[in-house]
């Protein structure tokens, strides 16, 4: 984002707050304090109450980067996003210096909006490798706030740590849907992953979240037949779509003409496998 979308940003935040914190935390909010003490200090002041989803001025933050969503953001990660952006976007060791102060000293949900709002910080180079450690977050609120509805992932992680941030999500359960750029960033390294992870699970008497398989149908070749016709044969409708799907999607003709002996993909689309 250019300095100018980010400043237009900040603006549609103060307005957003002005409207919905009580007047005394406003006025302890646009205070003259340095940022960092206030970053702090917020919740005491913003509370955390979820302004209204249909107030307009979500849309036109999300009009300015897409992608990203602040509207189920509680007041005080509104506050906390509003006061970043309020620190010397040009000047990017002040800015930076500033934001490694913030991630070093940070308590939980400190954490979880620096990294929910890495898509609109300012030098995204920069936080590649913090944002990868949280891959590794045993923090619960903290891995969700980078993966979940978060565009920066899929913008900036290399292969390796995309497939790593992916896997992570399925293995503990989290909703792939909610990740931004999952189909985009699929790739064969993953489809492998995927596939090897779905034959320990099944094992094991368990089953693959059915979201999961969107990301192998540019990959698979001959030895997926039998995991496709495993899928079309599940007591469970989810993985029956999810199969279709994936036949719908490949470029494979042996997986698409399986396909059309089970059944079809139309009016299906991923959103519809989600359990």
């Amino acid at each position: 984002m250019t300095n100018e979308s980010l400043l237009l940003l900040r603006r549609h935040l103060e307005t957003l707050l002005e409207r919905h914190l009580p007047e005394s935390g406003w006025n302890w909010l646009r205070g003259n304090r340095p940022v960092l003490t206030a970053f702090v200090a917020a919740p005491r002041f913003t509370g955390k109450t979820v302004p209204p989803a249909d107030d307009p001025l979500f849309a036109d933050i999300e009009a300015l980067r897409p992608g990203f969503t602040v509207k189920s953001w509680p007041a005080d990660r509104l506050a906390r996003l509003w006061l970043l952006l309020g620190l010397p976007l040009d000047d990017r060791e002040a800015f930076l210096r500033s934001i490694e102060t913030l991630f070093d000293t940070a308590e939980m949900n400190e954490l979880v909006t620096l990294y929910a709002s890495l898509p609109v910080l300012p030098f995204p180079d920069a936080w590649i490798f913090r944002a990868t450690e949280a891959v590794r977050s045993n923090m619960g609120v903290v891995f969700d706030a980078l993966a979940l509805d978060n565009p920066y992932p899929s913008e900036q992680f290399s292969e390796p740590a995309w497939n790593q941030l992916v896997m992570k999500t399925i293995f503990n359960d989290k909703p792939l849907g909610r990740i931004i750029g999952l189909a985009e960033r699929s790739n064969a390294a993953l489809c492998r992953i995927l596939v090897d992870f779905a034959h320990e699970r099944w094992a094991a008497g368990r089953h693959v979240p059915p979201r999961a398989w969107e990301v192998v149908g540019p990959f698979i070749g001959e030895n997926f037949l039998p995991d496709l016709e495993r899928l079309f044969r599940s007591g469970r409708p989810e993985d029956r779509r999810a199969a279709a799907l994936i036949c719908r999607d490949t470029p494979f003709e042996p997986a698409r003409v399986l396909g059309s002996t089970y059944a079809t993909a139309d009016g299906l689309d991923w959103s519809s496998v989600d359990e």
